[in-house]
């Protein structure tokens, strides 16, 4: 599918059904961050990815485990529908046969953002999990910022295992922080603290709205 199909589909169908069923907030705490960027973010929802990407620029792609959104013909297809994904390996996880190969160093320097969730895996309690080291060693391979963003209410709006959102259009909010570089001499393991700590800030700082 092309990019402006799957664009329009973004716009048209995706950000729709989030008006209709969410109440959503952005809080922007900087200035808007040229790219490319590898955006970091929490993860406790399917409705995580479509909220960040109506605040970011549209050449970002997103992460996807392979082995779930890959292994599943129909997932497969949908995500390829509405959004730009390259899949992602999760360690202990199969190989996917379906899952085309993409690089994502090569994705950052033909200037796409690339958002990843460092947790690998949707949040059962709504508490942040363990960032795992991969995204900051990305960072510091390619040479490019990690952009932190914190999203909240979205466990409560539609938790792992629902399909659709709670009645009663639940609130949400999107936090965009400042982009933090790697130091130097910093590792991928500290860099990765750096980062999770970010995120950590943004989830409970309520921010200026836009």
């Amino acid at each position: 599918m092309s990019g402006f199909l799957r664009t329009a589909n973004r716009v048209l169908i995706v950000n729709a059904v989030l008006r209709a069923t969410v109440r959503i907030t952005v809080c922007r705490h900087g200035p808007p961050v040229p790219g490319p960027v590898v955006v970091v973010a929490n993860h406790a929802s399917h409705l995580d990815t479509p909220l960040i990407l109506r605040v970011l620029p549209r050449r970002t792609a997103v992460g996807a485990a392979a082995d779930y959104f890959y292994a599943s013909r129909l997932r497969s297809v949908l995500v390829r529908m509405f959004f730009t994904t390259f899949p992602v390996r999760r360690p202990g996880t199969p190989d996917v046969r379906d899952a085309t190969h993409h690089d994502p160093a090569g994705l950052l320097a033909a200037g796409w953002n690339l958002l990843l969730f460092p947790e690998g895996t949707r949040s059962r309690d709504g508490v942040p999990g363990r960032f795992r080291r991969g995204v900051a060693a990305l960072c510091l391979r390619a040479g490019v910022a990690c952009l932190p963003v914190g999203v909240t209410g979205t466990h409560h709006a539609m938790p792992h295992g629902r399909r659709w959102p709670r009645a009663g259009r639940p609130p949400v909010a999107v936090h965009i922080g400042q982009p933090l570089t790697p130091a130097a001499g910093e590792d991928a393991t500290a860099f990765t603290a750096r980062c999770a700590a970010a995120v950590g800030a943004l989830i409970t700082c309520p921010g200026e709205t836009s």
